[in-house]
């Protein structure tokens, strides 16, 4: 075998004369072991049987990466892993010649479709060590992290405790990475907002990273945009969420703006559902007392589902008939809904409507089988049913109801109940325990100073003292 080590090469001028190839280059190395002059030419060089740069390592990498691409466009994922991967032993050459980063991205990628998120994510931790500032691998990471928190979520795959909190942490450190890298960017402020809000349940902090999103878009030039088409999906996306997020901050003028935008943009591209759209724009509409544009944005919402009822939107569209009065026709959409697909938000609104027609003890038969139900949100339905019992002056049961609220609410979340606490003050003040009642409302005032008519509340009960 030929020692790499013992070459010496020697260079010949190339060929004068007439011949038309007299300016093909060729040289010849002499490897000083056994004596063989070695032929080289402008195709095949000693350097490249062992060269990290040479074309033929280029062009292994060129056809491998042509290969995985036709492949991605082909969906066919699992082919693209028992091809290429370990990289280290399908293609040692491109990881000699440290250009194997594209390669681990593309089988990263194909491996977050089959839901392997975890041997993704090694890939491309290994891209980031090659190379901290790729902006592609730092976004693939992040986006791989994030990816995965959702199907845990969605219960397609399985990710609790400190394992969920690791990658939480993951994605925000490479979307903050690729945010750097490409502040102007819009897709990794869009996820980043979604992490947030849908995945740790903080719309506060997601809020600023939605109008970054909007913002960096908003801001280019026409031609740009049409450059960046692929992100105008996540601007839509934004825009939509942007809207939702204003409202829950009740700025609900400013959310009408955004959904009217998202409407106007996504009206041929659909990136956000017909239904989800509509009945953003019906929820807007609501907050905003435009009850009759709220009703038709929410049936048009209902009507444009091609799946079952979408009991959200019937939900809200039951409150939306009830404050125009129209109380047979909220009854009519509470009915559309199977009895056993009615969640506890949807059971209050029932009974909701159920009180208006004056029919109490259904909507309290409606309330209690909501609380078999609910183990999150028991204190809600127990306030309801606190007002109904008041107004029927049985003040015993609504202070029973009230009790029950606090302490579910105590034991769920370690904190005071403020709306409970000041039902109890009030429904035991009704049943004679003024010095009860008081403390009660004192308990109330400690916690929640301001709390709607606490002070009349306090101005009866000491009057009632004197």
């Amino acid at each position: 075998m030929v020692s790499l080590g013992s070459a010496a090469r020697i260079v010949q001028k190339p060929h004068q004369g007439n011949d038309k190839n007299s300016d093909f280059h060729q040289e010849e190395s002499f490897d000083a072991h056994s004596g063989q002059a070695l032929f080289s030419d402008q195709f095949l060089s000693f350097e490249d049987l062992f060269s990290p740069g040479s074309d033929a390592v280029k062009q292994s990498g060129k056809r491998i990466s042509d290969d995985i691409e036709e492949l991605t466009r082909n969906q066919r994922w699992e082919d693209i892993i028992s091809l290429y991967h370990p990289v280290e032993e399908k293609t040692p050459d491109l990881v000699k010649a440290d250009r194997h980063v594209y390669i681990r991205q593309k089988i990263a990628f194909a491996m977050g479709q089959l839901n392997r998120f975890d041997d993704a994510i090694k890939e491309l931790l290994v891209c980031v060590k090659a190379d901290p500032d790729n902006f592609y691998t730092r976004s693939s990471l992040a986006y791989t992290a994030y990816n995965s928190l959702y199907s845990a979520k969605n219960r397609e795959s399985f990710l609790a405790g400190q394992a969920k909190a690791k990658r939480i942490e993951l994605a925000h450190e490479n979307f903050k990475k690729a945010q750097e890298l490409r502040p102007g960017g819009v897709t990794n402020f869009y996820r980043q907002a979604m992490l947030l809000s849908q995945i740790e349940n903080k719309p506060t902090m997601a809020l600023p990273l939605f109008k970054k999103a909007c913002h960096n878009w908003e801001v280019l030039e026409e031609d740009e945009k049409k450059q960046r088409h692929q992100e105008q999906k996540n601007y839509v996306k934004s825009l939509y969420r942007l809207g939702s997020h204003l409202l829950q901050n009740g700025d609900g003028k400013a959310a009408l703006e955004r959904v009217e935008s998202c409407l106007a943009l996504d009206e041929k591209t659909n990136y956000v559902s017909l239904p989800f759209k509509y009945f953003a724009l019906g929820k807007v509409q609501h907050y905003l007392g435009d009850y009759e544009k709220a009703r038709d944005a929410l049936l048009f919402a209902n009507q444009s589902s091609s799946r079952q009822t979408l009991d959200f939107v019937v939900e809200l569209l039951a409150r939306t008939y009830l404050a125009l009065g129209k109380t047979d026709k909220a009854l009519q959409s509470i009915e559309s809904v199977p009895e056993r697909l009615r969640r506890p938000y949807f059971r209050w609104t029932e009974a909701d409507v159920l009180c208006s027609l004056q029919r109490f003890d259904q909507a309290k038969q409606v309330l209690k089988q909501s609380l078999e139900r609910d183990g999150r949100s028991k204190h809600k339905s127990l306030i309801k049913l606190v007002k109904i019992e008041y107004l029927q002056k049985d003040f015993q049961a609504a202070m029973d109801h009230a009790s029950n609220a606090v302490t579910f609410f105590r034991e769920k979340w370690d904190n005071p109940y403020s709306e409970g606490l000041f039902w109890q003050s009030i429904a035991a003040f009704r049943l004679g325990k003024q010095q009860q009642a008081k403390q009660l409302a004192m308990e109330l005032q400690a916690n929640c100073r301001f709390y709607p008519k606490l002070d009349r509340l306090l101005a009866m009960i000491n009057q009632e003292h004197q």
